[in-house]
């Protein structure tokens, strides 16, 4: 494929991880030398009313009916769907991509989302322009899957497996883990950035993230359990709820173990200088954390996708998961001691994918069968998959 041709990422605005996603994916695509790369927030660019309707209905299902919204996610997670029910999935944004094809034929389509338009008009139009679907979950859920997708991208061994008995050959599946920025890395940098925020350098700190809109459910029942349960400082993300971050950093202006911040774009540096994370469970926000080595904890996760989520992390050991105050406070005790740290670190490590970002983006560009071979010594050799037997 040449330097100039052009690249589309398929995203939705749905929370703040597919961006950060299409982004990582940008910036990596960049770095191998691709720089005409179109983002296209799928959903919005078409029904724009309709999804900020819909984003805001998801929003608020989250905080106050999470059990209807589990109950959604399992109702349409079928184990086989017809030709019909996959075009109602799948045919949003097919107006858009029309438009695409009209104004410049891309040479590659990546979705981070399963509104996978591209393969729909694959089915419609016959064309024979490479799809990649990069799933941001650890689990499965039958949106994602497309007779017409070229290639699939996925986290672990065993979403590779359950895809694998969703009938998608294994020949379509590369395990790459989920994509990430490349500033999400181990850093040694503690106490510069420790000085950069005003933090203490010498001081245990536990992460408290109420994800990007600030729905963490729970958020002063963690901050209460931390307080109270271990010596650890605390910094809170209330992301871009400002009332939230307002209403807290009035409560516990006078708490120096506390400070409050809103929405960052520096959120590496604060789990570079934390010892401990308690996390909603987004695919995103997890890597991130395991690309950092950081021990999280996932209070109360909501049903759906972040259970799944959390509960696969769990079983190889990467992060805790706890649904009462006293059990939280028990997780924390663990994550925070030297031996527990160890132990979850090295579980991370050997679940983790480093470069995943850059690993996709060598996986799609390969698909168009003219990838020029650009700086290949930077992709690490793979360190052994964790294998869940079930």
């Amino acid at each position: 494929m040449k330097s100039d041709s052009k690249i589309v990422i398929v995203y939705s605005s749905f929370g703040d991880g597919h961006v950060k996603a299409a982004h990582a994916l940008e910036q990596s695509l960049a770095w191998l030398g691709y720089h005409n790369v179109t983002l296209i927030d799928l959903f919005d660019a078409t029904h724009p009313r309709l999804n900020a309707a819909t984003r805001l209905l998801y929003l608020n299902s989250t905080i106050y009916t999470p059990r209807a919204y589990g109950l959604f996610y399992d109702v349409t997670n079928l184990n086989h769907s017809s030709r019909v029910l996959s075009r109602m999935n799948h045919f949003y944004g097919m107006k858009k991509m029309k438009e695409e094809w009209a104004n410049e034929r891309p040479a590659l389509i990546l979705h981070t989302f399963p509104y996978l338009a591209a393969d729909e008009l694959r089915y419609e139009l016959g064309h024979d322009i490479p799809t990649v679907t990069i799933i941001t979950d650890y689990v499965l859920h039958s949106r994602w899957i497309h007779e017409n997708t070229s290639q699939y991208c996925v986290a672990s061994e065993s979403l590779k497996q359950s895809l694998k008995n969703a009938g998608v050959p294994d020949h379509k599946i590369a395990v790459t883990g989920i994509p990430i920025r490349s500033m999400f890395k181990s850093s040694s940098n503690r106490a510069s950035i420790c000085e950069r925020w005003g933090l203490g350098a010498d001081r245990s700190r536990v992460l408290v993230m109420a994800g990007a809109y600030g729905v963490q459910r729970s958020v002063k029942e963690m901050m209460a359990t931390v307080l109270h349960y271990t010596n650890s400082d605390m910094i809170v993300v209330c992301g871009k709820n400002k009332r939230l971050q307002k209403k807290l950093a009035s409560e516990f202006s006078a708490n120096k173990r506390v400070s409050v911040i809103g929405y960052t774009n520096d959120i590496h540096e604060l789990m570079a200088v934390s010892d401990c994370l308690l996390s909603k469970a987004g695919g995103i926000t997890l890597t991130e954390a395991l690309a950092m080595t950081l021990p999280t904890i996932v209070y109360k996760p909501l049903p759906g996708q972040e259970q799944g989520n959390a509960e696969y992390l769990s079983s190889v050991g990467a992060l805790g998961i706890a649904y009462e105050p006293e059990h939280l406070a028990e997780q924390l005790g663990y994550a925070l001691s030297p031996a527990g740290a160890l132990e979850i670190k090295e579980a991370i490590k050997a679940a983790c994918h480093e470069q995943s970002a850059l690993r996709i983006a060598h996986e799609a560009v390969k698909l168009t069968g003219l990838m020029e071979h650009r700086r290949p010594e930077m992709i690490p050799h793979e360190r052994k998959a964790v294998h869940v037997h079930v």
